[in-house]
């Protein structure tokens, strides 16, 4: 039995756990982690060091969605991983926030991507699992529009508090908390569907692991997301040291000026959430009437165009105009594209499983971006900036790429 009610209520009650989460890795990665690691290392070494700690957390990620999302199949429930997976979170969040040296807020980052996977591996089955097909656009767009609501949100608090680090990992705790109250509270109709496999948890999690890669669509859709999130994280570690580095002067046409780069940073994050937004309305009738393959045509192929002109102008002007075009695309593609991946998934009976090794796609990437740091370093050594436009001019071509490929997909529109 699922729980699903087709009223807007429903929806954003079940999308609000992904708020906090988005919310919770947006204004970490962005802004107040890069600060962290800024003050415990040399300034020569910053990308390397924040890179390190990025793909430390990448690697677990890449069997935790699916783990857990396998257990939560054998169980037949969500809501329990839920709730012990946010509960968890918190305990992360002050282990990140008291963090004295590199170590331990790398041990605490671990942490978090455990404590994150626990509940995100399952709640990630919800919208295939209990969604109608004719629905899943309006869903997807729904997760979406809190995706970016719950960036544009944090990233305002951010200004509100000044940047204020204690404040932030209170405010983060607090939303993670009541946001997963109220994603349980609307799946409060579900029942626990019976335990089909009843093998020995690992062999089975090892078979049924490989089992989605046998079907055709599923891979082109995980690897055309794959190519999508390299793009979007070859820029997003180390946009705040890109503008800290290269950009420095902070104004906007003369119109106003932000005193550092931690602002300026927040500030490109709260333009794309909230482009991201709009953009995100307009894909979720459009992912159901128009097609989820036209939607992410359109939607990758601005995000590659608008990086261009973003790598090689080193003005804060340019950049923001940008990420004012970045933000419709990235809202658009975050709408249709989790809908394309319901539509393919091979299995009815482990959706947990399978949208956790879709998840992988995501979460496998950051170890390359995260080890793109070094590269980083080294290229800005030996001219000025080069490692920061050959990121992102690598991450263009990887939207561009990505983008031409969802053509492959044949199981959806």
């Amino acid at each position: 039995m699922t729980a699903f009610r087709d009223r807007p209520s429903w929806y954003f009650g079940v999308s609000a756990y992904w708020f906090a989460t988005s919310a919770k890795w947006f204004i970490l990665l962005q802004v107040v982690l890069p600060g962290q690691v800024e003050r415990m290392v040399p300034g020569g070494e910053k990308n390397t060091a924040w890179g390190l700690v990025f793909a430390i957390g990448a690697i677990w990620a890449m069997i935790g969605p699916s783990l857990f999302g396998h257990w939560s199949d054998r169980l037949g429930r969500r809501k329990p991983f839920l709730a012990f997976g946010a509960a968890a979170t918190v305990i992360a969040l002050m282990a990140l926030w008291q963090s004295p040296s590199l170590w331990i807020l790398a041990v605490g980052y671990l942490l978090l991507q455990v404590s994150d996977d626990v509940g995100t591996g399952p709640y990630s089955a919800i919208i295939p699992q209990m969604v109608p097909e004719d629905r899943r656009g309006k869903a997807s767009g729904t997760m979406g529009l809190m995706t970016l609501s719950g960036q544009l949100a944090v990233g305002i608090f951010a200004f509100v508090v000044g940047g204020d680090v204690a404040s932030i990992y209170v405010g983060l705790a607090s939303v993670n908390l009541l946001a997963a109250a109220w994603t349980i509270y609307c799946l409060r109709g579900e029942v626990a569907s019976p335990v089909v496999d009843g093998g020995r948890f690992l062999p089975t999690f090892l078979q049924g692991w490989l089992e989605p890669w046998k079907s055709k669509d599923f891979f082109w859709v995980w690897f055309t997301r794959f190519l999508n999130a390299l793009g979007f994280y070859l820029v997003q570690p180390y946009l705040r040291f890109y503008l800290d580095d290269v950009v420095k002067d902070f104004s906007v046409f003369g119109l106003f000026r932000l005193a550092d780069a931690g602002m300026a940073t927040n500030l490109i994050a709260l333009t794309i959430s909230l482009f991201g937004a709009a953009g995100s309305i307009y894909a979720s009738r459009s992912a159901d009437r128009w097609g989820r393959k036209r939607t992410i045509y359109l939607a990758g192929s601005l995000m590659a165009c608008v990086l261009v002109p973003f790598a090689l102008v080193p003005n804060f002007g340019i950049v923001w105009v940008m990420s004012c075009l970045f933000g419709v695309g990235y809202g658009m593609y975050l709408s249709a594209d989790w809908a394309l991946v319901s539509d393919v998934l091979p299995d009815a009976g482990s959706y947990g499983k399978d949208m956790g090794v879709w998840q992988m796609s995501t979460s496998s990437v950051q170890i390359v971006a995260g080890s793109a740091g070094r590269a980083v370093d080294a290229l800005n050594v030996s001219s000025f900036g080069l490692g920061y436009r050959a990121v992102f001019l690598a991450a263009s071509v990887a939207f561009l790429v990505s983008t031409v490929l969802v053509r492959k997909v044949r199981g959806s529109r």
